[in-house]
């Protein structure tokens, strides 16, 4: 069962997540390449260009990278 407000929410707004790499930087505005093209996005972290980050809702985030990479 879900609260009709939430249910609302998600129809007008639905959540929007994306994975790219930092393209350029202007204060704590961001542009971000992704797969569909240039995003900018706001962030808290402290970035740096090649970064890869998750942007979700116009926020970004530092997305995780893998510690140990096996041959396959």
């Amino acid at each position: 069962m879900t609260f009709p407000l939430k249910a609302l929410t998600r129809l007008l707004a639905p959540e929007s997540s994306e994975v790219g790499s930092v393209v350029g930087i202007e204060g704590s505005v961001i542009r971000v390449a992704t797969a569909r093209g240039a995003v900018m996005a706001r962030t808290v972290d402290t970035l740096a260009v090649g970064d890869r980050v998750q942007v979700r809702n116009g926020m970004a985030t530092k997305s995780p990278v893998a510690r140990q990479i096996y041959p396959v």
